[in-house]
């Protein structure tokens, strides 16, 4: 009889292979590694997984992500010392009252792309950088979930 590998094992190995080979990828091309793994901890966060989660992620994602780059291109335009102040409230305002829009209701994947927005100061890089995490979200989850199917077992 052989000896099944635990399911959370061959979840961290499968998240751990592809996040490795996206850094890889990441240093290659330009992308923002980093904020690549801000795109994956949101689909890992997100309400829903799969095929289906991308539509609400990359929606609050990228709407944060938008939120951020107005704020810093306009912030950077106006001669207003407070004004970062103003775009503070303005975008969390926002943010937080898009969790009652459908397509945009996931605000925790609102604030994730733009605080990673502006830790990039606002690099348009993080767009595709953002948008390839959260596909690596996809990617670890589908391979790690039929790594169990194979090798599993219950925990």
């Amino acid at each position: 009889m052989s000896k099944k590998l635990s399911n959370n094992t061959l979840s961290a190995f499968a998240t751990a292979l592809l996040c490795t080979i996206w850094m890889v990828i990441a240093n290659a091309t330009g992308l923002l590694g980093w904020a690549g793994f801000a795109g994956c901890t949101a689909y890992f966060a997100g309400p829903k997984k799969g095929v289906s989660a991308l539509p609400l992620t990359f929606a609050c994602v990228g709407s944060g992500v938008a939120y951020a780059l107005i704020s810093v291109h306009l912030g950077s335009q106006i001669d207003f010392a407070q004004i970062g102040l103003v775009f503070t409230f303005v975008t969390t305002f926002l943010m937080c009252a898009g969790g009652k829009i459908g397509i945009i209701s996931f605000v925790p994947g609102a604030f994730m792309g733009s605080f990673s927005t502006f830790a990039a100061g606002g690099d348009f890089m993080i767009i595709p950088s953002i948008a390839a995490g959260i596909i690596l979200g996809l990617c670890c989850d589908t391979l790690g979930k039929k790594l169990c199917a194979i090798f599993g077992s219950e925990e």
